[in-house]
């Protein structure tokens, strides 16, 4: 019987796992998602949209290892103690994510600006000034280096510069919960963002080897088929934006936000990938999530100087869902 919903083929390294539990005849007891956070870059060029898109470093341990892949981090609780916000409030990003819990929605914005500035040197913030940051922040290394081993926080780094993070910078743009039979699961939202004006992407990663702008057809025409050279996730936000003309159009397209959970199907002796139906990312309209919103919920905040509590955590430096 033919499968129901898009079907992908899985990588090697998650091909010889699913082998390897199905004669064992012991399937492994899924490990609850981890809410992380991912960033794609968009600009516009003279040939069309480009987005930019890293390479994993091909070692173990390296989630999406070897694979073009998005900036991507879990949420740490330094994202939002004691954050300094202007433009959007808790309650606002809760509503971009159609989610119920304002202190979760805030965390994933938070944790997306600080994963682009890790990773690109991109500030989505503004300055004492109330203007969005135009300054290349090539000199920042050090400090992209300490947030990378979580030796300090994202808000504390935002308050020694006097910065505020800006969450209206960033578009929610898909959110992907991999499949129960991986090792590692995430469920990530992944955002897009455009470069400020003034700004210039400085690449600097411990788990990738390189970056590039690269329009989606050319990401897809070098991966083609192979699921060893891109994850199922990085493959649909690339097809998603494969058709959108300029970093505009992009940005005002109205997106479902209702998590996609793909399922791991045996198909003849073939492992897939498979994506249901009517769960589109593509597909227009806002969809409630209660279901899946976790985390305690918050008051209502204005955007200033909000404080949450908790201590930090130790983390993984940046970590991509594998399919």
């Amino acid at each position: 019987m033919p499968l129901s919903g898009r079907t992908l083929p899985v990588s090697s390294e998650l091909r010889w796992l699913l082998d390897h539990w199905q004669s064992d005849g012991r399937w492994p007891v899924p490990e609850a998602p981890r809410p992380t956070s991912a960033i794609v870059l968009i600009r516009d060029s003279a040939d069309g949209l480009e987005l930019y898109i890293t390479r994993q470093l091909d070692a173990r341990g390296v989630e999406d290892r070897n694979r073009w892949a998005f900036p991507t981090s879990s949420l740490r609780p330094g994202d939002v103690r004691k954050l300094p916000l202007a433009g959007w409030n808790s309650s606002r990003c809760a509503r971009a994510l159609s989610i119920e819990n304002k202190s979760r929605a805030l965390h994933h914005f938070s944790a997306a600006a600080r994963i682009t500035f890790a990773a690109t040197g991109i500030l989505l913030a503004e300055d004492v000034d109330r203007e969005i940051v135009a300054t290349p922040q090539t000199d920042w290394h050090t400090t992209r280096s300490r947030l990378f081993s979580n030796e300090v926080s994202w808000s504390q780094v935002l308050r020694d510069r006097d910065l505020r993070l800006r969450p209206d910078l960033c578009k929610p743009w898909l959110r992907w919960i991999n499949t129960p039979t991986q090792l590692h699961r995430f469920d990530t939202t992944y955002f897009i963002a455009t470069v400020p004006f003034g700004q210039e992407v400085d690449f600097l990663s411990p788990n990738e080897t390189s970056a590039g702008w690269k329009r989606p057809g050319q990401i897809l025409a070098e991966v083609g088929g192979d699921p060893n050279r891109i994850s199922a996730a990085a493959r649909i936000i690339v097809e998603s934006l494969a058709e959108v003309p300029t970093v505009g159009a992009a940005m005002a397209q109205i997106r479902n936000l209702h998590p996609l959970r793909p399922e791991i199907v045996d198909d003849d002796g073939d492992w897939k990938v498979v994506i249901h139906t009517g769960k589109d990312p593509h597909s227009k309209g806002s969809l409630r999530d209660r279901a899946v919103a976790v985390g305690e919920t918050d008051t209502d905040q204005n955007p200033g100087f909000l404080t949450f509590s908790g201590d930090d955590d130790e983390t993984t430096d940046e970590e991509n869902d594998d399919s």
